[in-house]
Parts: structure tokens; sequence; C-alpha cells
């Protein structure tokens, strides 16, 4: 009986990394880590592998309930594959917490898993950038962390208008539904699910899940629609809201103002975010493409995650970008770059005797972080030149039987299609001048 083989096919909701793919994450990743850097962020990372208790602590029902990837170890610990990077470095900051100079920032690009349909923008496997600070309580973390966020789309090349920011504060939503509602704690929870979840619902399940939850309230549709529709100007109007958190939330937006981000960032109480560890300020970052209208990524203050760990409290707040709405964004925008492996040379074999000054020629060219391929079989011309061109080589060095005559080589270049014969040395300063404009 033939043996059956094996599928080719990847395990749904993950994506294989061919070398065209990788040159193209690497891409993302270096232009993100560079803004994180530039601000003075410090790379670490933590396990792929958790205590389930990590996450049932303070991380959403919806993803410990039904999207973690949770098993029973061989020692009978219960374990979870990370669905999220913040309860980790709040465990290792925690952990270290006497050491760290602060204010502590940190940044991540974790590789993360949530068992969830996968979609548009949605996969069961993804890399997401995550930006922490711990230890700065006053406003001025939320603009730094806001103009960081911001600081990576327009290092990609985006145009102001190409997407927008929308913050609220998490006090403001639990001050309403419990003072000005009246509704009880368990209500406040249930109400701020449906919230978050309200645009991806249609309006009658929207309608239907509320008056399900306060039943005893007719009219809580209408107040709910006037607290989501409220400005900083007319959050004195809205029940329950406190002085001081409307003080809160109209300082932040006229500092906004001071460094230039009033017209990006927007007002919107609707804002929720899943996470229970959330504490003040909420902010989810939006694409305005009509193709691709969708939450980007968002973060927001964390102020007693740390107090899982410790008797010692510290504020946080983060945000956290996906690769894979990230890789969205900028196809939506055009604004992906052509990956071909233009800094790099391919050295055919025309001549077996040519074998060894190919590798010499290698050497001195890697010697000057030059990207090289040296062909290791000796085949025709054309075959040669034509596997070049499919691999996006920019630089064809040749050593042909005239060549090898005259002590020279010949260098092509495969984007303008001109070439020239020289000497080593001479075909090495070209790329090199070429390389530095």
């Amino acid at each position: 009986m033939k043996e059956q083989k094996l599928t080719t096919e990847n395990y749904k909701g993950t994506r294989d990394f061919y070398p065209e793919d990788m040159r193209l994450r690497n891409y993302l990743f270096s232009v993100m880590k560079d803004v994180a850097k530039s601000y003075g962020y410090e790379e670490y990372d933590g396990p792929m592998v958790e205590s389930l208790d990590l996450y049932r602590a303070k991380t959403g029902e919806e993803i410990v309930g039904k999207q973690i990837y949770n098993f029973v170890d061989k020692g009978d610990r219960e374990v979870a594959i990370r669905p999220e990077m913040t309860p980790t470095v709040a465990r290792m900051v925690a952990k270290k917490l006497r050491d760290l100079p602060r204010p502590i920032r940190w940044f991540s690009i974790p590789n993360l898993w949530r068992y969830e349909q996968p979609g548009h923008g949605r996969l069961r496997e993804h890399w997401q950038l995550n930006v922490d600070m711990f230890g700065v309580t006053s406003q001025r973390a939320e603009l730094e962390i806001l103009s960081l966020a911001c600081d990576i789309l327009f290092a990609f090349g985006a145009k102001r208008n190409s997407f927008k920011v929308t913050i609220s504060h998490r006090s403001l939503l639990d001050e309403f539904l419990l003072d000005g509602l009246k509704v009880s704690p368990n209500q406040a929870h249930e109400v701020s699910k449906i919230l978050d979840k309200k645009n991806k619902i249609t309006e009658e399940e929207y309608v239907a899940l509320v008056s399900k939850t306060i039943p005893n309230d007719p009219t809580a549709v209408s107040k709910i629609n006037l607290f989501l529709a409220a400005t900083t100007e007319t959050l004195d109007q809205i029940p329950g809201i406190k002085e001081e958190t409307r003080n809160t939330i109209q300082t932040l937006f006229e500092d906004l103002k001071t460094i230039g981000l009033d017209d990006i960032v927007y007002f919107d109480p609707s804002v929720v975010r899943g996470f229970d560890y959330y504490t003040g300020f909420i902010f989810e970052i939006f694409d305005t493409s009509p193709q691709n209208k969708r939450s980007l990524y968002g973060g927001g203050r964390y102020d007693n995650l740390i107090g899982l760990f410790s008797n010692e409290e510290l504020s946080g707040i983060g945000f956290g970008l996906g690769d894979v709405t990230l890789q969205n964004f900028l196809t939506a925008h055009d604004l992906l770059p052509d990956f071909a492996n233009d800094s790099t040379v391919y050295i055919p074999l025309l001549d077996e005797s040519s074998f060894a000054e190919n590798q010499n020629f290698a050497r001195e060219l890697r010697k000057e972080k030059i990207a090289v391929e040296v062909s290791l079989l000796s085949q025709k011309m054309g075959k040669q030149l034509s596997y070049a061109e499919k691999k996006g080589y920019r630089w064809i060095l040749l050593r042909g039987e005239d060549e090898i005559k005259a002590g020279t080589v010949t260098l092509k270049d495969m984007a303008t299609r001109n070439q020239w014969t020289s000497s080593f040395s001479e075909a090495l300063q070209k790329i090199k001048e070429e390389l530095s404009k």
C-alpha cells in the first residue's frame, strides 16, 4: 500500500515565511526597533510559555476563556502559550523592581498566539511590537507613548491623514455606568464588553445585549449613546462623571497641542479596550483608508499590574502593534518598498579554474559588508544570469575566459544593464560608490 504523505499546508491561522516574506518581516521589525530605540527604550524578551494563572489574573475573559492555548505540562502545571506580552513584562519588572533605574523604558517584538477565527488583520499566530514605560505617573508618559506610537507610522512614510488616534479614559466609563446609570459592578463589566465589540456587531444586536444586561432601565441605550457622543466640551453634561476625570482629559488634549498631535488624536468615549488591567487613559489607532478601515493597534495605562507580584505599586503605560495589521496598513497606503536584493552581488562560475579566485573576491566583498553569493557549480552563462535575475541580485561579477587571461573582471549592473571591465579593486570601489548614494 502506498504510503500517505504528510500535508504541506501550514496550521490554520499561521504563516510560512519564505525568504521574500522574511525580507518584509525583518524590514517591519527593524523600523519599529529603530523608532523605539530613538526614544531610549531597551529591548527585552520573555518565555513563550507562562503559568496560566498569569493570564487568569488580569487578561480579558474572552481571551482566557476562549482564545488561549493552554495545557497541563509533564509536571502537572497549568501553562499557556502567551496570548499577549504585558503580563510577562509586568512579572519581569516586578522580579527586579529594586534594581531597575526608573523610569523603565522597554520594548519587545514577541510571537503571540490566540485561538480565534482567522480573518482580515487577525491570525492565530502573529508578532507584536510591545512598548512599555514604568514609573511615571504624570501625563507626560501618555504624551511620550502617543508620540512614539505615531512616529512608528511616520517612519514607514505614513501621512498625517492616513490614520487617527482615538483616546478615552477608563474611569470615564466606570463613573458613567456606576454613578450615572447606577448599575451594579457586574452590569458595568458586561456593558464594557458590549461596547468593546460594538463595531463588530449590528445595531440590533447591540441594543438587544444592552437591554438584556440592564433590563430595568428602558432608556439605558439612549443614555449610553449620549455618553458615546460626548466631546471634551460636553462631558459636564454626562451624569456621574467626576470633575477630576474631566480635568484630566481636558489637560491631556491641551498638552497634545504643545507636541503637535492635536490634529491626529481625537477624544472618543467609545474606546474601551478589552483588557481588565487598564486603569487610566486608553487609546486606539485607526487606519483611515476605506479598504482597511479598522483598528491598527492600541494601549493605555495600567497602574495595578505590578501589584499582582509585589507589595510595591508601580504605574505602567504601553501599547502593542501587530505585524499583520501594520502590513495591511502599509499595503493599503502603498508604503511597502521593493525588497529586491539591490545591495547584493552574484559571482557566476564560468570556468572551473576560477573557483578559488571567485572565493577570494567574495571574501573581500564581505569584508566591506557587501552580501555576495558565489556559484558552486560551473554552468552556461545564460543559465547563471537567469538564476541571478530571478533572485533579484543587483550586481553580477563575471570572470570569463577573456577576463582570466587579462586579469580583469566584468561588473554588470542588473538595474541599468550597464557593464564595465576593470580590475577587481576598481569594481569593488564602483559597487561601494553606488551603495553609498
